[in-house]
């Protein structure tokens, strides 16, 4: 706790009708049907309390107790959602760390935990600022402003499309038992066929995903591995993993050791 925190990364940002319909034409009307509902009732409950202090105001309401809870409501609605997600993959985690992937054969255990990995994947500020930086909007339209909304809306039909496909898919546990140890990053799930240029979109997915130093996973198409549920990794190979950690990270990589770190102190540089 205390490190890696952005304060008010999650901060709701009030949209207006022209960012309204900019979501529904960009991410909502390509959904899934049966996703639509659910998108559109995320833009109303993300806007709801700017609606809320629009009506206190018009009201003539003076109550600063109110207008505080609203602004900590503000402040901490999307990551009180992120916390709920979370909540639901924990037990999938420590499932993982004891060298359990069984859930993921489960209706239930693969959407929440499928859910989970494109929640992480999508929310970071890596993602967000390859978005910004690759996708031109309108004049009118501030795509930072919007983001935390799209995010969702993407991470679930990604998400969704995972669900559907389980059966192309099974995870493989990384078992590490080699002297290296993994790290993670502030971009913690990676798709390993996605580390190369950003306007080339690639059109295969393979999510990693480091646990722990000594475990971490795969979540790739079956007949990849021939099946195996688990392998052990080599130095060798514990490092790619690794790079692949360092490139795709925004400016923060962590690690249980210093010493683990400084091995890749001229990548970072670099």
């Amino acid at each position: 706790m205390g490190v890696a925190n952005k304060r008010d990364f999650y901060k709701l940002r009030e949209l207006n009708p022209e960012d309204v319909e900019f979501i529904k034409k960009l991410a909502i009307k390509p959904s899934p049907k049966h996703l639509q509902k659910l998108h559109a009732n995320l833009v109303k409950q993300f806007n709801f309390l700017f609606k809320l202090k629009s009506l206190i105001r018009y009201r003539g309401i003076d109550n600063q107790k109110l207008n505080d809870e609203i602004e900590e409501a503000v402040n901490n609605l999307e990551e009180d959602l992120h916390g709920r997600i979370e909540s639901r993959a924990i037990g999938h985690i420590n499932s993982i760390l004891k060298g359990d992937v069984g859930f993921f054969n489960t209706d239930e255990g693969n959407m929440d935990f499928v859910y989970f990995l494109c929640v992480q994947y999508m929310r970071t500020k890596k993602i967000k600022s390859s978005v910004l930086a690759n996708v031109t909007s309108p004049k009118n339209i501030d795509l930072e402003k919007i983001w935390n909304v799209l995010s969702h809306i993407f991470a679930t039909n990604m998400g969704w499309s995972l669900y559907a496909e389980r059966n192309n898919f099974h995870v493989v546990l990384l078992d590490n038992q080699s002297s290296m140890q993994f790290i993670t990053g502030d971009q913690p799930v990676i798709n390993t066929y996605a580390t190369g240029d950003p306007k080339s979109p690639p059109e295969t997915l393979e999510f990693y995903y480091p646990v722990s130093p000594v475990i971490g996973i795969l979540v790739t198409e079956k007949g990849i591995h021939k099946g195996i549920n688990r392998i052990s990794v080599n130095a060798e190979e514990v490092s790619a993993y690794n790079e692949h950690i360092v490139r795709n990270a925004y400016d923060q990589i962590y690690a249980s050791s210093e010493e683990t770190l400084r091995r890749y102190r001229q990548l970072v540089n670099d």
